[in-house]
């Protein structure tokens, strides 16, 4: 893994976006009501951008994981021919419950998970381990996607989206 930790692009406002930023798709998530995801092209970079209320901190946060666009077509396949055939299909073994490749110099990742935004909702983190988190200023940036978002539509979207930009 490339261990050098890229420059963040800087929080995109997504009630104000700039020239260089384009909305492509409001991601909604049953389980937050009230928070706002929207992917957003800014450059060569497909980006998650989040406004939430933080309990925590009890005020609204903002944050974002950034991937390069390049990736994306590696991601849909990853996701479509790994994760979600049986392994008598082509897919990942029962044993295969994450990959990594490098794109611009970034180590992009996708794990498997059990607990996906809820408890026992099985769903797939994708992660770039080369940017910090916007909150925990740690590694990796991460998107938690639950499967049932992906065959209800998402990674449909996911295919315009790598079709117009990647």
């Amino acid at each position: 893994m490339n261990i050098v930790i890229h420059s963040p692009l800087g929080l995109i406002d997504q009630y104000d976006l700039k020239d260089d930023e384009l909305v492509l798709l409001t991601v909604n998530y049953e389980m937050y009501p009230g928070e706002n995801n929207v992917l957003i092209k800014k450059g060569d970079y497909l980006v998650l951008s989040s406004d939430f209320y933080s309990k925590q901190d009890n005020r609204r946060r903002f944050t974002q994981s950034e991937f390069p666009l390049i990736a994306l077509p590696w991601i849909i396949d990853r996701i479509e021919n790994g994760f979600l055939k049986k392994p008598s299909e082509g897919g990942f073994s029962n044993f295969e419950r994450s990959t990594t490749a490098e794109f611009d110099g970034q180590t992009i990742g996708i794990n498997a998970m059990v607990h996906c935004c809820a408890e026992n909702v099985p769903g797939l983190n994708i992660w770039n381990g080369n940017r910090k988190s916007y909150l925990a200023n740690m590694t990796p940036q991460e998107w938690d996607i639950p499967l049932y978002m992906l065959k209800d539509g998402l990674l449909d979207e996911l295919k315009a989206i790598a079709d117009k930009y990647a």
